[in-house]
């Protein structure tokens, strides 16, 4: 039993006497539960403290970080063992400011499973369920279609006359309320809105509420960029696949992944060739071989692509930093100060360090290398003196500046075994974000 196992039993014992009730669960029993699920469920509004209380002398927690909406906490548990878990406790069915469901009534309904866990009915789980993606106007997934269409005539009988009794709808089957895109989502979503909660004054109330938290988040929960260079060969681009694909599917991120720089503005060739035939032959060119060794041209091509960072930073910054995604970098400024001769520049390396000064600093920046021979006999680019000396060059550059770092995390990682080293960025990633 991992320590996010552990601290499952050890929760819900303790809630045992508390009022609640599990969203969206579908498994058999928690054993069951898989390592990327969160635990979704409404509580007592009176009693929030005490689920809290209960979640913080939890044992096994490294990390923990608490997400407070006017309706809900979304909690954040971050074990030492490397397990993860998400508990997203509700105390209102809130949406944008629309009120879907009586938490009450939720409650009051409960049913107990085989170990004792405390259940939405039926009836309010596929109601719940259903309104939760209708209302973020997408479809119910398969894996709750596939769970309701299991149930028994009986049981599916009393959800049917549950919801076509409350929302009115002239439906044949419970799979018609599955797709968002027909009449009767339509007509739920009208039903909902159109509730005493959310007319008049009290629509205005709930949507100050909303802006609120949307304020708050903007403030508080940022997401984190994280950067990774090194030669070419060192292996950054399986790395990179395995960070996403980890903080997708376990600690479900949202992430993009960007290469070198922002992007707001083209590669230089685009204005010669056209895009598609810029990005051709920038993909079928090796690095490091322009010919360019004018420090005029050099100097124009460099404020060129500096200005993309400048003015890219704060793009970046309000399209997916404040809404909360990961930004992975694949290379990153640091390319300039150690290696410009790849982006076809010949500056003074002190003028290039300097000018970092004034471009967005991402949390965790991880070099990535391994012996130049491995290297070499992975891509044939470049000579093994080399690879030798841009990667001491890279791990001067990121240790000097680890050290003068206040809330930048710089990471040296010699990358011969891609568990290890994906552990290592993960570890560096959970520090900065907690």
């Amino acid at each position: 039993m991992n320590q996010r196992a552990s601290f499952i039993a050890y929760f819900f014992r303790e809630i045992s006497s508390l009022r609640y009730a599990l969203l969206k669960f579908i498994h058999p029993g928690m054993a069951a539960l898989p390592e990327s699920s969160d635990i979704d469920m409404v509580i007592g509004h009176e009693e929030k403290g005490r689920f809290l209380e209960i979640i913080r002398e939890g044992s096994g927690i490294e990390k923990m970080h608490f997400n407070k909406k006017s309706f809900a906490t979304f909690i954040s548990l971050y074990f030492r063992d490397g397990s993860y878990l998400e508990l997203d406790l509700l105390h209102r069915f809130d949406r944008k400011g629309i009120l879907y469901l009586d938490p009450d009534e939720v409650l009051d309904g409960h049913i107990l499973s085989r170990e004792g866990l405390k259940l939405a009915s039926h009836h309010h789980n596929f109601e719940y369920i259903m309104l939760f993606y209708l209302l973020n106007e997408s479809s119910v997934p398969q894996k709750y279609r596939d769970y309701f269409s299991a149930f028994g005539a009986e049981e599916r009988a009393v959800i049917f006359t549950h919801l076509t009794g409350r929302y009115k709808v002239n439906i044949n089957v419970l799979d018609e309320l599955y797709e968002y895109k027909t009449r009767f989502a339509k007509k739920i979503r009208t039903h909902v809105s159109s509730l005493s909660v959310n007319r008049g004054f009290r629509r205005i109330f709930h949507r100050v509420r909303y802006v609120g938290d949307v304020l708050r988040d903007s403030v508080c929960h940022h997401g984190l960029t994280v950067t990774f260079s090194g030669v070419d060969g060192a292996g950054k681009s399986t790395i990179i696949d395995e960070v996403k694909g980890m903080l997708e599917r376990k600690y479900r991120q949202k992430t993009v992944v960007l290469r070198h720089r922002p992007s707001l503005l083209p590669i230089l060739s685009t204005y010669l060739h056209g895009r598609k035939e810029a990005e051709q032959k920038t993909r079928e060119r090796l690095p490091r071989q322009g010919s360019n060794r004018n420090v005029i041209s050099s100097f124009f091509r460099f404020l060129y692509y500096y200005l993309d960072y400048l003015v890219g930073q704060y793009y970046i910054y309000f399209r997916y930093t404040l809404r909360g995604y990961t930004v992975l970098y694949d290379r990153y400024y640091f390319d300039f100060i150690i290696d410009a001769r790849r982006s076809n520049i010949v500056l003074p390396r002190k003028f290039l360090r300097w000018c970092y000064h004034f471009v967005f600093k991402p949390q965790v920046n991880v070099f990535l290398f391994a012996p130049a021979e491995v290297i070499y006999r992975r891509k044939q680019e470049m000579s093994e003196s080399d690879i030798n000396q841009l990667t001491s060059e890279y791990k001067a550059l990121f240790e000097e500046l680890g050290r003068s770092a206040k809330k930048q995390h710089y990471l040296v990682i010699n990358n011969t075994n891609l568990q290890e080293t994906v552990q290592l960025v993960m570890k560096e990633y959970i520090s900065a974000a907690a």
